[in-house]
């Protein structure tokens, strides 16, 4: 009796450890089902938020582009964070080289000095080497570039030409090309050349999405591509890029200057960083609004004179509006540099668009009409500089 007893009773546990087993397996499914992970959790609430891209050599951190996205609007704009901007350096405690704090798969130096240089969170990053990216472009079949003027290079003992206009390039032709290290192409040019790349590339995973995003694939993907985005959160994302309105994506780049500190050259941003952040702001306002379309209250030309003595004053200027999407057809100095009051010349009559302009550098002067100063009868607005104008603002 004993024996049969305790039998039934060996049973009756087994029975009940099997089915909290089930229950506690079964709990962890469904919620890893319904479980909501971050980058999900971001596009559902449609606030514009950044992705930082890394692609490096396997040794040193090539080229970084922060990727900000609106969900709500399907906007989105890239910003080159260059190599040689200054930062202190928390460990060293000196002015240094912000890729100084990259490390090939350990970037949370890196990502929390550009945070703290752009003053808004990047939660998520993506990271390739030339190699995963070569990959990443074949599995993709290929992108289009537009190559403005054509290329002959020799690598590794191979020429290989790049002839102008609308190109297909392999993974191969493809990292020729964003890898090129020419001496006589000017920062700008180079810039543009990485972003326009990076529009190719996005463009063309918003057009495979659905093969690049099928679970035969996603492994291959996933070797490709470093990322702290969980599997789930990484296709969401791609899923978004055929969302993307590829043709509106804007590009920013860091205005400043270059000076030699010890051994190397290194860009200090205009007025300490604070010009960009002002136009980090606004283009994430901008990416996020529903209403028109991008540019709608920068589509205007501009002409900027210097009417003081400061030189140099107009061309930084115009750098200032630039940032702001602003396209300034011209800029130089005034007939006259005894100005004394800044004054926003409105020659179309368009009042709105006149007190944006002035609303960057918070002038109150502005007139309408023709007027006397400059020669860019076409410009919808000429700015002329006067001596209450610090560099920055009016007065």
């Amino acid at each position: 009796m004993r024996g049969h007893s305790r039998r039934k009773f060996d049973t009756g546990l087994i029975f009940l450890a099997s089915v909290c087993v089930i229950l506690f397996v079964s709990g962890i499914y469904i919620y890893q089902q319904v479980r909501v992970d971050p980058v999900t959790t971001s596009i559902q609430q449609g606030k514009p938020f950044a992705v930082q891209l890394m692609i490096h050599d396997g040794k040193e951190l090539k080229y970084t582009e922060l990727l900000f996205y609106s969900p709500s609007t399907g906007r989105a704009a890239l910003l080159d964070i260059p190599g040689n901007l200054g930062v202190i350096l928390p460990q060293a405690k000196k002015v240094g080289r912000i890729d100084s704090l990259y490390k090939v798969h350990s970037i949370e130096r890196y990502r929390d000095a550009i945070e703290a240089f752009v003053k808004e969170d990047v939660p998520f990053f993506l990271e390739m080497s030339f190699s995963q990216l070569e990959q990443l472009i074949d599995l993709l079949g290929g992108i289009e570039v537009f190559i403005a003027n054509s290329l002959e290079m020799d690598v590794k003992g191979r020429k290989i030409q790049l002839p102008s206009g609308n190109l297909h390039l392999d993974g191969g032709k493809a990292m020729v090309y964003v890898s090129l290290q020419d001496p006589e192409e000017s920062d700008i040019d180079r810039i543009i050349r990485i972003q326009k790349f990076i529009q190719s590339l996005v463009k063309k995973i918003g057009e495979s999405v659905d093969f690049i995003t099928h679970p035969d694939v996603v492994p291959y993907l996933k070797e490709y591509v470093r990322t702290d985005m969980e599997t789930r959160g990484l296709l969401s994302f791609l899923r978004e890029m055929r969302k993307l309105d590829i043709e509106r994506m804007s590009f920013q780049r860091v205005l400043g200057n270059l000076r030699k500190v010890e051994t190397e050259d290194l860009l200090f941003p205009h007025f300490e960083g604070q010009l960009l952040r002002q136009t980090v702001k606004k283009m994430l306002e901008t990416l996020a609004s529903t209403e028109g379309v991008r540019g709608e209250d920068t589509d205007f030309t501009l002409e900027i004179l210097n009417g003081t003595k400061i030189p140099g004053l107009a061309r930084r200027t115009r750098e200032i509006y630039q940032s702001f999407g602003f396209d300034v057809v011209s800029y130089g100095n005034a007939e006259t540099q005894e100005i004394e009051k800044t004054v926003i010349i409105d020659r179309k009559g368009n009042r709105e668009g006149a007190a944006r302009v002035a609303s960057i550098i918070k002038c109150t002067n502005i007139v309408s009409g023709p007027s006397t100063f400059g020669s860019q009868k076409n410009a919808d607005f000429t700015i002329v500089l006067g001596g209450d104008f610090d560099g920055r603002y009016c007065k």
